[in-house]
């Protein structure tokens, strides 16, 4: 069994004032994500993929209804009490947010923010949980001779910030762990410390891994799978070195070509997919990306399904790229 099972998953905004039907933020979704394994999403911002993560937590935003089924261990998260769910987060799963100084309390110390979850699920004493949060702000590379357990988040840089935010999220040592743009806001070099630094987390514990990112390669060294999410729905998944490789989604293709090319020459513009992500309430009825598209036609009207080879390389496109392999005669 998966550990992590999500299934048809859909998000709706209800009708409301000024609006005269519900409004699709995500359409079934469907990703499996094993024990250990690790499955990283992309796409550009407003494709669904911190909507998807935050289903997973049962931290949708006030007024949202998912339907689908979301399991952990078996368990569907969408039908389960808050009062469940309370126990499951921190303990079973975890998420590094965004933006660690909007996700960190500004008015509670690093060591009790790390402290509270071991307290909570782990039935440790004050002593022993703030014992505990040292030992794991040291592990996320937080030295406590030189980073006090007792200072607040305004007193860190962005990289020291985001650290805490790893250590709240491991410290119990989940089984999944959501990883959301970890690095977004951070300088180069940070960024690929804090990602090493996840990597050897998730290694140690033997987490699974759902890592979400704009980056292309974000998700080339954390993640064995990886889907691409664009306008609410998943449109390539599959193995990432295959899917990287042989990309078959024109959108997939388009995010690779937007890639900067270090032998361009000064001045060269950067390529770019043309247009943008429409909007929620205003997606056509047929594939969302065909006004985007150089592959587009009439078929384009009509919505593709999802459909996958025998090593799991799906798509959902009526016009996709060939693989290697059938481009033999």
């Amino acid at each position: 069994m998966a550990l992590l099972e999500i299934e048809d998953l859909s998000v709706q905004r209800p009708a409301g004032p000024g609006n005269t039907a519900p409004v699709a933020l995500l359409e079934d979704v469907s990703l499996t994500l094993p024990a250990g394994g690790s499955l990283g999403l992309v796409g550009e911002s407003g494709c669904g993929k911190s909507l998807t993560a935050l289903a997973v937590m049962g931290l949708l935003p006030a007024g949202l209804r998912a339907d689908g089924r979301v399991r952990l261990d078996g368990l569907d998260l969408l039908t389960t009490a808050e009062r469940t769910l309370c126990r499951l987060r921190g303990r079973r799963l975890a998420m590094v947010f965004q933006e660690p100084m909007t996700a960190l309390n500004p008015v509670k110390t690093i060591g009790a923010q790390v402290a509270e979850g071991p307290r909570r699920h782990l039935g440790l004493s004050r002593r022993a949980a703030r014992d505990h949060a040292r030992a794991v702000l040291h592990r996320v590379g937080l030295d406590p001779s030189r980073v006090s357990p007792d200072q607040y988040p305004h007193e860190l840089s962005g990289g020291q910030r985001q650290r805490v935010g790893i250590a709240i999220a491991v410290a119990c040592g989940p089984a999944l762990l959501i990883a959301d743009e970890p690095t977004t806001a951070l300088d180069v070099a940070t960024q690929a410390r804090i990602l090493d630094l996840i990597t050897d987390l998730v290694a140690d514990a033997d987490m699974a891994l759902l890592m979400i990112a704009h980056d292309l390669a974000v998700v080339a060294e954390t993640a064995e799978r990886m889907a691409v999410m664009y306008a609410g729905r998943v449109v390539e998944t599959g193995p990432t070195a295959r899917v990287l490789a042989w990309p078959r989604h024109p959108y997939t293709r388009g995010l690779m070509g937007a890639l900067p090319r270090g032998a361009g020459r000064p001045g060269d513009p950067l390529a770019a997919i043309p247009g943008v992500v429409p909007p929620p309430g205003a997606r056509p009825p047929g594939c969302a990306f065909a006004d985007r598209c150089p592959r587009a036609d009439g078929l384009c009207a009509t919505r593709p399904p999802l459909t996958a080879d025998t090593d799991g390389h799906g798509v959902a496109c009526h016009h996709p790229h060939d693989t290697p392999a059938e481009r033999q005669p």
